[in-house]
């Protein structure tokens, strides 16, 4: 079996309650749209192509992630998950006709919304269905208060049956903690077999991609569901306390990993460092610094208190407090001016 594994990003929605004219999925977490965390997340697991639906602001998306080199699907009506499938579908039969032997042979399906998706797990989901190939492998958690995520039903044998939205749900259903993460891994010839026989038989007459597992479970094709451990890994952005809330948890995290690498924060709560800089071992970070974009931090640095780096590539041994710093290059051994402001510039010690 090879492993042509191939993604869509489901990102289309307006996120109403952003208050925002913003496509949800533009908002930043840490400098950079929230969908990009995503995309790199399921390239890190071998996803090629990528696949970005694109609906509510579509302009405005597209040219954000221009750089980013994904395939974009139009979805010109929101009609649903499963809608945004057929969409694909669509347009992968146009591109290359569905009997092409370059069609992947597996689509890992996940949503934009979705920046802290854990790159860990989705690496031993798409090895378990590698080995297994299942029609689908999904990921599934327990949930103390499962609210309005999507319950996972079992028949006495635990086999998974389906999924029924929580707006759909009966009591019986509604008191199942077993919750649907919508990450999906498809085989491609059992999703497109059947993705055009989903009906919106439900109380918002949407297209529902959970309606698949149902369907396969109904053909007597072999589901796997993976239950997370991680629940943060899970959360998605709806609101802008759900923006604050994962721009703060992928911050600790992003902290704790400069610490155990060698780095000494002296205060996190008063540090921010976006996911793209680089800090070697046996530097000092004081309160109020902010480092962001491609910046490359050496050893034994010094940094802050009160100072702003971007896209900068500092040597090892550099002592800078209460600076601006954009897009420079300092050498080893400067100690940079207080209260100055640096642009485009090359430092030597001497500065």
């Amino acid at each position: 079996m090879g492993r042509h594994l191939s993604a869509l990003i489901l990102a289309a929605g307006k996120g109403v309650r952003m208050k925002s004219p913003l496509p949800k999925v533009m908002h930043p977490v840490l400098g950079r749209p929230m969908v990009c965390h995503v995309i790199d997340a399921v390239r890190s697991v071998g996803a090629d192509p990528v696949h970005v639906v694109v609906g509510f602001g579509r302009e405005r998306l597209e040219l954000a992630l221009a750089a980013e080199k994904v395939r974009f699907i139009p979805q010109t009506e929101q009609l649903g998950t499963g809608h945004a499938v057929q969409c694909f579908a669509r347009q992968l039969g146009t591109e290359i006709g569905i009997t092409h032997t370059t069609l992947p042979e597996h689509i890992l399906v996940v949503c934009g919304d979705t920046p802290l998706i854990s790159r860990s797990t989705l690496a031993a989901m798409v090895e378990r269905h590698f080995v297994e190939k299942p029609a689908v492998t999904m990921l599934t958690l327990e949930m103390a208060d499962p609210g309005n995520y999507g319950r996972i039903t079992r028949d006495t044998s635990g086999r998974v049956m389906g999924i029924r939205e929580a707006k759909d749900c009966s009591p019986e259903e509604r008191a199942i903690r077993e919750i649907n993460l919508a990450v999906y891994l498809f085989d491609t010839k059992s999703l497109l077999d059947r993705i055009f026989q989903l009906k919106n038989e439900n109380r918002q007459k949407e297209y529902y991609l959970t309606d698949m597992i149902e369907m396969f479970s109904r053909d007597g094709l072999p589901i796997i569901a993976i239950k997370e451990s991680d629940e943060l890994s899970t959360l998605g952005i709806n609101s802008r306390a759900d923006l604050a809330r994962v721009n703060r948890i992928m911050a600790e995290q992003i902290m704790h990993r400069h610490l155990e690498a060698g780095v000494t924060i002296e205060d996190p709560g008063q540090t921010l460092i976006e996911p793209t800089v680089e800090i070697a071992a046996d530097t000092i970070i004081r309160p109020g610094t902010l480092l962001t974009g491609r910046t490359r931090i050496g050893g034994h640095c010094i940094i802050g208190p009160q100072i702003r780096i971007s896209d900068s590539t500092i040597g090892d041994g550099v002592h800078a407090e209460f600076c601006v710093v954009d897009n420079v290059h300092v050498a080893d051994n400067t100690r940079l001016k207080p209260f100055s402001v640096v642009l485009g510039e090359n430092l030597s010690h001497s500065d």
